[in-house]
């Protein structure tokens, strides 16, 4: 797995947000200190958003060597939040190995759910590209991501997988 999680209770230094380059788009950091508590895609954020252009903080320093060596694990601190359904979900996410998807009834089924429930779980996500929901797709084809099933949402999707299939070992 690229990315090694270390769920955070809480977080309490000034908040920074910082962006990040990808193959997909520009993903906007929110960080305390060292714990990420929330990433977002530019296009999906509020215009009024301060973003940091000082020196390069260790998380963005590492994502943005993600897409150059994705096979380096990165251990990231999140903060943990959402229910624990949510968590149970989002932890289930983070197995899918890189280059790889999972239809959301098979995930469903991992966890004794509803592949309805897994969907809106992947949709409210606060760590998309980290805790890999592009990675979950329907029965019939791409399925949504992050509550959208087309637009610039979904171009984000089918970049993400792209990248990952032509980088998988």
């Amino acid at each position: 797995m690229p990315f090694i999680i270390h769920w955070v209770e809480s977080c309490s230094e000034d908040e920074e947000i910082f962006k990040v380059q990808t193959p997909a788009g520009n993903l906007i950091l929110f960080v305390h200190g060292d714990v990420l508590f929330q990433a977002d895609w530019e296009f999906a954020c509020s215009p009024a958003q301060t973003i940091s252009v000082a020196a390069e903080h260790d998380i963005q320093r590492q994502l943005n060597q993600y897409w150059l060596t994705p096979e380096k694990p990165i251990h990231l601190k999140l903060l943990k939040q959402g229910s624990d359904f949510r968590n149970k979900v989002w932890a289930e996410l983070c197995r899918i190995p890189f280059g790889e998807t999972i239809t959301y009834s098979a995930l469903a089924r991992r966890i004794g759910s509803a592949a309805r429930a897994v969907g809106n779980a992947c949709r409210d996500n606060p760590f998309p590209l980290i805790i890999p929901c592009h990675r979950v797709v329907s029965v019939s084809g791409m399925g949504g991501y992050s509550g959208q099933t087309e637009g610039d949402f979904m171009a984000i999707k089918s970049k993400l997988l792209a990248f990952e299939a032509a980088h998988k070992k």
